[in-house]
């Protein structure tokens, strides 16, 4: 794997055969070619590799499904990572900012991915 587009979902097998840093690297090197200007660009490249980690997993867990469902819902495959990676961000800043952890492991996460729309998030930019 050479490049990475996130309109066009990789090759599971394919992208997780790659070590972690390739994934980022691919990830960094999308966006700078595409001229985005970014706050933090390993942060920003960490998120979208992570979900398309899980994405990757399969069905053991709901990502892939609600990649799925955002893009049906209208968002292009792209933002549907950003969604995704929002929810994320939200989640891994709850567990590293000292509140109590979640008992039932990664169940918030996906609730939160539940009830994630297109409209909602394209709203949250208003």
């Amino acid at each position: 794997m050479d490049t990475y587009d996130p309109l066009v979902a990789p090759d599971p097998d394919e992208w997780l055969s790659l070590d972690e840093q390739e994934r980022l690297i691919l990830v960094e090197d999308h966006h700078s070619e595409a001229g985005v200007e970014l706050p933090n660009e390993m942060l920003h490249a960490v998120l979208h590799s992570i979900v398309e980690n899980q994405v990757a997993e399969g069905d053991e867990i709901p990502i892939g499904a609600t990649l799925d469902r955002l893009v049906a819902e209208g968002l292009d495959r792209h933002e549907a990572i950003h969604a995704i990676g929002g929810v994320l961000a939200e989640f891994m800043f709850d567990l590293i900012g000292g509140g109590e952890p979640a008992a039932d492991g990664n169940e918030k996460y996906y609730r939160q991915l539940e009830i994630l729309t297109a409209a909602g998030w394209l709203e949250s930019f208003d």
